[in-house]
């Protein structure tokens, strides 16, 4: 990336922090509204920023959302415990009531705006603007250490899959077979696993002898656009969130529930 488009983007503690308010938000606030409007800000997030594509990311929120949507209106809509309830369609022992769909609703907004935030965060992340951002936030560094170097665990899986998958097509295993896949994959993800650990160990030893940690706040790995502005924007998102969970708990937060949203649907 370059260091023009670094600078149209927000800094990376901007992007961290917005990422935790939204998910206490969607967590902290008992409304389906709340994780409805922040999962169609992700996903305006996704359409117009630079960094990412829109069809990567719906397409990990199908993937990761999509089957559990399913799954919960099957649990929760067809078999809902308890007999004081509104039933809008039966067949046989399976009926799809209305408080089983409320809290389908409820939870798969709830999981499915966390998918699209977080997916909007780590599609535009990579170790360093983590690992930065942390330290912009003034978070211990070996916390900031071990969630940046969790953030290369998957590439670097990915990457040593593939080349040991391609060694192994190489002596003479049919690696386009889905079986043969499936049967050489749990060898390959162990002995990968392991050395990715002790890859991570060997870092964090070669940190530590190169002075990590010796400066309360080390310079950060590249230059970020900041500013007042964002500052200001960080703290009125942290502090706006709060508020918002605050009175929703002492329910002073007038915004309707899953059961209101379904009964103006359902009459």
């Amino acid at each position: 990336m370059t260091s023009s488009a670094t600078a149209r983007r927000l800094h990376p503690s901007t992007e961290l922090v917005l990422l935790l308010c939204g998910l206490l938000l969607v967590y902290g606030v008992p409304s389906p509204l709340v994780p409805a409007v922040v999962l169609l800000s992700a996903a305006v997030g996704a359409a117009v920023t630079r960094h990412l594509r829109l069809k990567s990311w719906a397409l990990t929120l199908l993937v990761l959302a999509g089957p559990m949507l399913v799954m919960v209106t099957i649990i929760q809509g067809l078999f809902y415990p308890g007999e004081a309830v509104h039933i809008l369609w039966s067949a046989g022992p399976a009926a799809i009531t209305a408080e089983g769909l409320a809290v389908a609703l409820q939870l798969w907004l709830r999981v499915a705006a966390m998918i699209g935030l977080c997916a909007l965060f780590a599609f535009g992340a990579d170790a360093a603007r983590v690992f930065d951002a942390m330290i912009g936030l003034r978070l211990p560094l070996n916390v900031a250490y071990v969630c940046a170097a969790a953030m290369n665990l998957l590439p670097l899986l990915r990457e040593r899959t593939a080349r040991t998958m391609a060694a192994r097509a190489a002596r003479g295993w049919d690696t386009t077979s889905l079986r043969v896949r499936l049967r050489l994959l749990p060898g390959i993800l162990s002995g990968l696993l392991t050395a990715l650990l002790v890859q991570l160990d060997q870092r964090h030893d070669a940190l530590n002898q190169r002075g990590f940690g010796a400066v309360p706040r080390p310079a950060p790995a590249r230059f970020y656009a900041s500013g007042t502005g964002q500052q200001v924007l960080r703290w009125s998102a942290a502090l706006g969130s709060s508020a918002l969970v605050v009175l929703a708990l002492l329910d002073l937060l007038p915004l309707p529930t899953a059961s209101d949203v379904l009964e103006v649907l359902y009459g």
